[in-house]
C-alpha cells in the first residue's frame, strides 16, 4: 500500500492541465474517433488498415485511442490514402459551424 500512497501524493503535486492542453487532448480524441469511424465504415480491421498504411496494428490502436494524430499530418494523409479518401487542410477566414466528417483543429 505504500507505493499507492506515494503515487497519490505525486498526483496531488502535479498541476492540473490548462485549457490549451485540454483542448489538444479533445482534438486528439476527436481525430481518433474519426479514424476509427473511417476504418469501421470500410469494414477494415486495425491490422488491415495498418497494412494499407505501411505501419503496424499497434500504431492504429494508439491513433484511435487519441494518440496524437493531430501533430502528424503525414499520418493523417496515410489514413486518407488507405481509405481512398482525401485529406483537406485549409486556412479559411471563416469556418462553417459543422463540417461533415471533419475535426476542426484550432
Amino acid at each position: 500500500m505504500a507505493n499507492y500512497s506515494r503515487w497519490d501524493d505525486i498526483k496531488k503535486q502535479r498541476p492540473a492541465p490548462g485549457n490549451e492542453t485540454r483542448a489538444g487532448i479533445e482534438q486528439d480524441f476527436a481525430l481518433g474517433k474519426l479514424i476509427y469511424e473511417l476504418r469501421t465504415q470500410a469494414e477494415l480491421s486495425q491490422r488491415e488498415l495498418a497494412e494499407r498504411m505501411g505501419t503496424t496494428q499497434s500504431v492504429i490502436s494508439r491513433l484511435e485511442e487519441g494518440g496524437g494524430a493531430r501533430d502528424r499530418l503525414d499520418t493523417l494523409a496515410r489514413v486518407a490514402t488507405a481509405r481512398d479518401r482525401h485529406l483537406v487542410v485549409s486556412f479559411p477566414e471563416h469556418v462553417p459551424k459543422r463540417l461533415k466528417e471533419a475535426v476542426q483543429v484550432t
